[in-house]
């Protein structure tokens, strides 16, 4: 991990990575302890308390449950629904944590996003000893104002689960309310597009895995 990134949540961020190299998609309930760990660091931090990091870990959940519960044959309608219904909750909670930290962050210069983390970043604390602590602070800065518009990306992958499991759970009407709501958000958001495409009436797009934590081409405005 880079040496430039915030030391008291590096190791939530490799933890994340870890997920993302373990899950598989499918697979990814098995590894839900590393979620767990990470979250727990990051809800152990003041400024980060309501990062847009605890939405990714919410919406990964909610993917693994969601995917598990789609493609596994054995399970019955009930258990189905159920499922379903825990992966909505997730779903949710990834959504509002969006909502909550773009109604914070979005849309501030450098220079505001660097006034608000202040008060929370000190050169003295413990936590920076032996690392530079202006290169990590400039760092922070330039994640959160990257994270302005990825986060919408992210919001809009949420919709798209939300508007999955709508469609799975039989209630089309409010799974096309959803998918739209992705696609506003962005327009080459391809799983949604295939969500669309088969609430409509056609096939799928080339259905990928839901991207839980960044999706593709994250670098473009």
């Amino acid at each position: 991990m880079n040496r430039s990134e915030d030391p008291r949540v590096i190791r939530a961020k490799e933890l994340l990575v870890e997920y993302e190299g373990m899950s598989n998609g499918i697979n990814g309930i098995k590894a839900f302890h590393l979620l767990d760990s990470a979250f727990a660091i990051f809800n152990g931090i003041p400024d980060y308390i309501g990062s847009y990091e605890k939405g990714v870990i919410y919406n990964n959940k909610c993917s693994a449950i969601m995917l598990n519960t789609i493609y596994d044959s054995v399970i019955g309608k009930e258990e189905k629904s159920q499922l379903l219904a825990m992966a909505m909750d997730y779903c949710d909670s990834s959504i509002l944590t969006y909502k909550i930290w773009l109604d914070e962050w979005e849309g501030l210069s450098s220079e505001e996003v660097a006034d608000k983390l202040k008060p929370f970043m000190n050169e003295n604390d413990p936590a920076y000893s032996g690392f530079n602590f202006d290169k990590i602070f400039r760092r922070r800065v330039k994640n959160i104002i990257t994270a302005q518009y990825e986060t919408a990306r992210r919001l809009s992958v949420s919709y798209t689960n939300k508007g999955t499991i709508f469609r799975h759970l039989y209630e089309p009407d409010s799974a096309l309310v959803y998918v739209r709501m992705a696609l506003s958000l962005w327009e080459d958001n391809r799983t949604a597009k295939s969500n669309l495409s088969v609430l409509m009436g056609g096939e799928p797009v080339k259905p990928k895995l839901i991207e839980s934590l960044f999706p593709p081409d994250r670098k473009k405005n």
